[in-house]
């Protein structure tokens, strides 16, 4: 028998003048989680934008990361879930779990059993819950207090797994060694601390003083530890210390996991990054087993579904081919039993696999990878390419192959979804050839035409099977694949009823844009419209500037954080820079102002808005967006988000430049708003999070421009927005730019000259 609840209610005490996240529908989010065998899922609803309230004033910064030491981990950058049902095959009603407040860090599901588990936060804590949903038993072990480590950085893996028969491994607080008490000694006095701090180094090199990894595993360090739901018992997992932890994958026997944690060296530290690089390990989860922990190479993954092979991808460019091990992961100690098979996947120099899985057909190895124009399948000393259906995987497009990959009796199956379709990509071994099966849409009443947002493959019986979410639809469809088309499996899966409002379907094909100089620049700008103004409207307006290395994807208008919520009509420049290792001022200039003036244009030509142009952009794009201002009369102003205004503090490169300020001193004098202020002769709008900690964009750099602006007769307005970073997430805060921006451009709608006479400090709190 499942054990008995020890909670039944978990929400978090907020102060009493703060909404409670998810306590009202307007703006939710949910998202749902499958079972891997698509049985039972479950809806997670948060609120679309999280709220100040979400924030712990107690955050520590390292770098460009936040640390939130009660949740021994990261910061969660996304709003906490609120709510969470589940429903379950064969049961028409949902079960709404009385819990509060779960962190992303995912859900657990147990691969035979009812059982699946979670995360939830308890007043500023977090503890392992587990819930029964065949007999509606929810449990939350309040004794077990548990770790988020790096998991919201690890690239989606779980900080839960189920291993064994019913326990459950979870990241916990590292273990303190207990200390001796120690005598009190009297206080030093100043002789006594005195000591100068010495720095001594040797060129060529940038120093850069930042914290290392010592602090920061100080703060989010974990344990690896097995919890027995029924028991409350907890035991440590042995590992070489505590680690900075990215997530947890179970092996299909549970009886060993795949452990993504951080490592590095403070010497090979970049001021732009992190410094974190990732690596893998493998973990037995057997309580008599002493020395159960085996590094691997970073490509380890779970290869088949039934025992704890490894396949491991490693490059040969000389040999033209990527060399897939397959191996059972044994502890460093002990020999493998028996050789490792062997599979070499041929390819050109330049076209490594974009994506493979290693699989098992009739007790054999087989290896499946997608290139940039098809599919190979590798068995033996074998390669054979299967060409892709045309358009699947277009360039440029939003479609995606995997993860989940399967062998079934007549091929292979692939799950693909994206670009408003989702299906299976159905591969005949025998001729080599592949085909697509779309999941059908559902249309309804309304006139929605219900296209498949999200789809979820497995195999049962021999027969693929899709789970597919459609959008505006109020539930969750089964098909299996029956011939050449998916046909449905039963009735719908139920979901919320208010979630029949909040899933919409994919956004609209996005306009291509308007190409501003199509003959000379294959890649070269575009002008997106991004909000509706109607033609001939003299309102004024925004160009936003998003900048991309030349060839690389194009932009998309709906993908702007910056633009959330925003209500001023705006407009996006997509704009490519060619960037070449030997760039002179004179070139890039010539690219950025050229393609403003050309969306100028095109904003009066090709959508007839006749209203004043202000620019604007964020970080890199903000440092832009001030030049174009300096360098062009007709624009009226501009909006500058978490810039770089001073390119000293990066003197080793940035952006695209990767020559050193004292190889490039032109390049970075050009770049750097300070040293053009007294051009900025039209006002700016600078807002900046008071806790960016980029190191390129610290806030007090923000608040150089500004004065400088203002001290060469310009006018300014600044604005600095509490615990946000680099990027702004908090509702509160997104509310307050669109705002801004909606009262800057109505305010300064038309060029204004410097006044010559002095100007006085008008700041202003907001």
């Amino acid at each position: 028998m499942p054990p008995e609840p020890r909670s039944a209610v978990d929400v978090r005490p907020r102060p009493p003048t703060a909404t409670v996240p998810g306590t009202t529908d307007d703006g939710d989010r949910d998202t749902v989680e499958m079972r891997p065998d698509l049985t039972a899922y479950a809806v997670l609803s948060a609120p679309a934008r999280p709220g100040v309230s979400d924030y712990n004033p107690a955050t520590v910064h390292w770098r460009n990361l936040s640390v939130d030491p009660d949740l021994t981990g990261l910061a969660p950058s996304r709003s906490r879930h609120a709510r969470i049902a589940l429903g379950r095959d064969g049961d028409p009603r949902l079960w709404s779990l009385p819990l509060r407040t779960l962190p992303a860090a995912g859900l657990a599901w147990h691969p035979t059993l009812p059982l699946v588990a979670g995360l939830v936060q308890r007043g500023s804590l977090v503890h392992p819950w587990t819930a029964d949903y065949a007999t509606r038993r929810v449990t939350v072990h309040e004794r077990v207090r548990a770790a988020l480590s790096l998991t919201p950085h690890g690239g989606g893996r779980r900080g839960l797994a189920w291993c064994g028969d019913r326990e459950l491994a979870l990241l916990t607080l590292p273990p303190t060694p207990p200390t001796p008490p120690t005598p009190p000694t009297p206080s030093p006095g100043p002789a006594e601390i005195w000591g100068p701090v010495v720095c001594e180094a040797s060129g060529p090199g940038h120093i850069v003083f930042l914290p290392g990894l010592a602090e920061l595993a100080g703060l989010a360090a974990a344990t690896v530890s097995v919890l027995n739901p029924a028991t409350g018992a907890l035991r440590a997992l042995t590992t070489p210390a505590p680690l900075l932890i990215g997530g947890l994958e179970p092996s299909p026997t549970g009886r060993r996991l795949l452990v993504d944690h951080a490592v590095g060296t403070d010497d090979s530290v970049r001021q732009t990054d992190d410094a974190l690089r990732w690596s893998r390990a493998v973990l037995r989860t057997d309580p008599v087993v002493s020395d159960g922990w085996s590094e691997v190479p970073r490509t380890a993954r779970w290869s088949g579904d039934s025992d704890d092979t490894l396949a491991v991808a490693a490059g040969e460019p000389a040999q033209g081919g990527t060399v897939i091990d397959l191996r059972t992961p044994r502890p460093t100690s002990v020999p493998p039993a028996g050789p490792r098979a062997r599979l070499t996947v041929r390819h050109d120099p330049g076209d490594a696999p974009l994506w493979w899985r290693g699989l098992t057909s009739g007790g054999e190895p087989l290896v499946i990878s997608r290139h940039r124009h098809d599919l190979r399948l590798t068995t033996g000393h074998t390669t054979r390419l299967v060409p892709l259906p045309p358009g699947l995987l277009r360039p440029g497009g939003r479609t995606r192959l995997g993860p989940w990959a399967a062998v079934y009796d007549d091929g292979i199956a692939v799950e693909y979804v994206g670009d408003g379709h989702a299906g299976l990509l159905v591969i005949d071994r025998e001729g080599l050839t592949a085909r697509v099966v779309p999941a059908p849409p559902v249309p309804d009443d309304n006139g929605d035409d219900g296209s498949p947002v999200r789809g979820w493959a497995t195999v049962q019986d021999g027969l693929p099977q899709l789970t597919v979410q459609h959008g505006g639809r109020p539930g969750l469809r089964r098909y299996a694949l029956r011939g050449d088309r998916l046909a449905p499996v039963g009735g719908s899966r139920p979901l919320p009823t208010r979630h029949v409002r909040y899933v919409r379907p994919p956004a609209p094909p996005e306009p291509p844009g308007f190409p501003l100089f199509p003959a000379s620049e294959p890649d070269g700008p575009r002008l997106l419209p991004h909000t509706p103004q109607a033609p001939g409207t003299e309102g004024p307006q925004l160009l936003w500037i998003h900048a991309r290395r030349y060839g690389s994807s194009p932009t998309s208008a709906y993908a702007h954080p910056s633009l959330t919520g925003t209500d001023a009509p705006t407009a996006v420049l997509d704009l490519p820079l060619r960037w070449p290792a030997d760039a002179r001022p004179a070139d890039l200039h010539q690219q950025i102002t050229g393609a403003v003036d050309a969306a100028t244009r095109a904003l009066r030509e090709e959508l007839g808005r006749t209203g004043p142009v202000a620019v604007g952009g964020h970080s890199f794009a903000a440092t832009l967006a001030l030049y174009a201002l300096a360098h062009r009369p007709g624009l009226t102003g501009a909006i500058a988000h978490s810039g770089c205004y001073n390119r000293t503090l990066t003197p080793d490169g940035f952006q695209y430049e990767r020559r050193t300020y004292w190889q490039a001193s032109d390049v970075y004098r050009a770049f750097s708003a300070l040293d053009f202020a007294e051009r900025l002769d039209r006002p700016v709008l600078l807002v900046h999070g008071c806790e960016d900690m980029n190191p390129a964009t610290p806030p007090d750099q923000a608040v150089a421009l500004y004065r400088a602006v203002v001290a060469t007769g310009g006018h300014a307005r600044l604005l600095l927005l509490p615990y946000e970073g680099h990027t702004f997430r908090h509702r509160e805060s997104l509310d307050t730019v669109a705002r801004e921006h909606a009262a800057w451009l109505l305010a300064h709608s038309a060029p204004a000259s410097r006044s010559p006479s002095p100007t006085s400090d008008t700041s202003e709190r907001t």
